[in-house]
């Protein structure tokens, strides 16, 4: 009898135990439940963002961020074409039109006869060295207009651009003659003066009014565009620059006959002659621009003679470069 007594307390202690042990458990479950109902909304509500539990004690949250056109994750290993105009503004141009005229631009530059030909019969001492004739533009800033969804617009602005056109011959420019005049150099020895270095230099001042069709407004750097317009500008300087191997000596000007018709005494290495020799005062160039991303090429062919008319060639000014630096 005692045996029987002392197994039915046995198994009330474990019917008991037992109870506890899943209530306790029960309680747990809808505790976990409950916790994982919460982290579910809260992710809901914070759907541009994802916390990642690494270890113990350690916690990642990612943040998505949104570029115009992009939906991706701020993630280090993303390239620049998806980081947010505002932290890249050289890569991503926020959606709207952005012409490609400012900048800083290297190039050639020359003159062509009206039959597109280097060859200027009777002003045989303008023949030049294109190889050496540098020229660069300065464009300080543009403004922009869209006219059609934002791939397609108008721009203009302001530039100043330098010429040099480096001769061939050792002439002097007579730059107050009746028409565009030049003489061979002798030194008082009666040799004939070959420089070291003989150029025109022409300063230009310019305004642009350009169309340009972009294929992506959004990302200039995975963006091709071309361009086209008149550059309109006014000269603001010209001179010739002369670079002699002898100097302190008299020097004496002669004509195709060899007669003296003039003389001077240089005194330094480097001469600079300012004034007009016949340029004209004002420009209208045609222009071509195209490139992808931030490489741009451009070319330029004047509409308007370089020279008054019947004060010099008739020859026509060109230009072709790239741009090194633009914004």
């Amino acid at each position: 009898m005692k045996n029987i007594k002392h197994v039915l307390r046995v198994m009330l202690l474990a019917g008991t135990i037992l109870s506890l042990s899943i209530t306790s458990y029960s309680q747990d479950e809808e505790k976990t439940m409950q916790k994982n109902e919460s982290i579910e909304h809260h992710h809901h509500q914070m759907k541009d963002v994802t916390i990642k539990k690494i270890g113990d004690d350690s916690t990642v949250v990612y943040i998505h961020k949104k570029c115009p056109g992009h939906d991706m994750m701020w993630d280090r290993n993303r390239d620049w074409d998806h980081f947010p105009g505002k932290h890249c503004p050289f890569a991503c141009n926020n959606g709207k039109y952005n012409g490609h005229w400012a900048g800083v631009e290297l190039g050639w530059n020359g003159f062509v006869n009206s039959n597109l030909k280097m060859d200027y019969p009777g002003y045989e001492f303008m023949d030049m060295n294109v190889a050496r004739s540098m020229m660069v533009n300065l464009n300080p800033f543009e403004l922009n207009l869209n006219l059609v969804k934002n791939h397609f617009g108008f721009t203009s602005g302001l530039g100043f651009q330098l010429d040099n056109y480096f001769l061939t011959g050792s002439y002097f420019l007579v730059k107050d003659s009746a028409k565009l005049t030049a003489y061979k150099i002798y030194d008082d020895k009666g040799n004939q003066v070959v420089l070291e270095r003989n150029k025109l230099f022409e300063a230009w001042m310019n305004i642009p009014l350009l169309f340009e069709f972009q294929t992506n407004s959004q990302m200039k750097r995975n963006s091709f565009h071309f361009t086209a317009g008149v550059i309109g500008g006014i000269r603001i300087g010209a001179y010739q620059k002369e670079v002699y191997k002898n100097w302190n000596q008299m020097f004496y000007l002669k004509d195709e006959n060899g007669r003296t018709v003039g003389t001077f005494y240089n005194d330094d290495k480097y001469t600079r002659q300012h004034g007009v020799f016949h340029l004209q005062n004002f420009k209208l160039d045609a222009t071509v621009r195209i490139g992808w991303s931030f490489l741009n090429f451009f070319g330029t062919y004047s509409l308007t003679p370089m020279f008054f008319k019947n004060q010099g060639p008739e020859v026509y000014p060109w230009t072709m470069g790239i741009t090194l630096l633009g914004w």
